[in-house]
């Protein structure tokens, strides 16, 4: 077997940690015990610790030896930097961003990094952007599904889609608050269920419409949660672009499903062959990323790797989604 490399995976950082306490407004942090934190948005818990590895890197490395994982990419989840005042926003970027690439230089081939951004000060974010790149190392750059409710596809954002381009930096999208969340909480469904794979699939899709993707045809997009729910609805997206888009006054040269077979991967987060199967069908062993989740509840670093296997594909295919795509995309030695 070839290096395996997890794609999405979450480290929190102390120091942010502390932070997110302090606060009473969204969004925080609350303790439930020594060991174990909650954080809220908007008054809705949005993410869980409940394992050291969340924040300790020596504790992940032995569940990562456990789990047969040698590299992960490592990424804030929410809730990220954008959710607080700019200024503030600005400065807890800088310091994400340094304190990854500390725990990547501690440990090198080990951890590499996305670059966590203020995406409310674009301009702030490219400076950071550029700062990241030349004088970090990062290898991608995380960016959320929603940046308070704005579409990641307005154009205030092409900025950051040019310089990833040039760059040759992945895109990992990942779900921020759902746009969904007031709906899902009237209906007492946690926002985990399909909330945050609906506003991925949101905001990929609309990169698609918007001719983002057409736009910077070298950019790459990793799209979290097995593609969120575009394997299951590709032929309706085709369908809905062919029926409705000439009234909307949208133009692309291929059909959205073109676009998304060559400029996206999906890490292969499920853990249920039938939808895995489906997304393979769809893009292929060479555009699946393996992905774990680690170290949230839904996550499953410990049988990752099984059930890549169990899509009983030839060891060159699954060598392909265990680590190999990873390498050829984000350009690792």
């Amino acid at each position: 077997m070839s290096r395996t490399i997890d794609v999405h995976n979450h480290l929190y950082p102390k120091e942010w940690m502390d932070f997110l306490e302090q606060r009473r407004e969204s969004p925080r942090m609350v303790k439930t015990s020594p060991t174990s934190m909650v954080f809220y948005c908007e008054g809705v818990a949005v993410a869980h610790v409940d394992r050291a590895g969340h924040y300790d890197p020596e504790a992940r490395i032995k569940d990562m030896d456990e789990a047969g994982i040698d590299t992960q990419m490592l990424s804030l989840t929410i809730p990220s930097v954008e959710l607080i005042d700019a200024d503030e926003g600005i400065i807890w970027a800088r310091r994400v961003n340094d304190y990854f690439a500390e725990v990547c230089q501690k440990y090198p081939s080990r951890f590499y990094a996305y670059a966590t951004l203020a995406y409310q000060d674009v301009g702030a974010a490219m400076k950071e952007l550029d700062r990241a790149y030349k004088a970090l190392g990062v290898k991608g750059i995380t960016l959320f599904s929603n940046i308070n409710g704005k579409p990641v596809s307005s154009p205030e954002f092409l900025p950051i889609y040019a310089k990833a381009e040039e760059y040759d930096l992945p895109i990992f999208i990942h779900p921020a608050v759902p746009l969904t969340m007031e709906i899902m909480n009237k209906h007492r469904i946690h926002v985990g269920l399909y909330g945050y794979t609906l506003d991925t699939t949101i905001a990929v899709v609309s990169l698609i419409w918007q001719g983002i993707l057409e736009k910077y045809p070298k950019l790459k997009i990793i799209h979290s949660h097995l593609g969120g729910m575009v394997p299951y609805l590709v032929q309706r997206m085709d369908d809905c672009w062919r029926s409705f888009s000439e009234e909307m006054g949208l133009k692309l040269a291929k059909k959205p499903s073109e676009y998304y077979q060559s400029q996206v991967y999906p890490d292969s987060i499920s853990y249920f062959l039938p939808a895995m199967r489906c997304c393979l069908d769809l893009v292929g062993p060479s555009h699946i990323c393996l992905g774990t989740d680690y170290a949230h509840r839904i996550g499953n670093l410990e049988n990752a790797i099984d059930w890549v296997r169990k899509l009983g594909l030839s060891e060159e295919d699954t060598d392909k989604i265990l680590g190999g795509n990873a390498v050829r995309i984000f350009k690792l030695e």
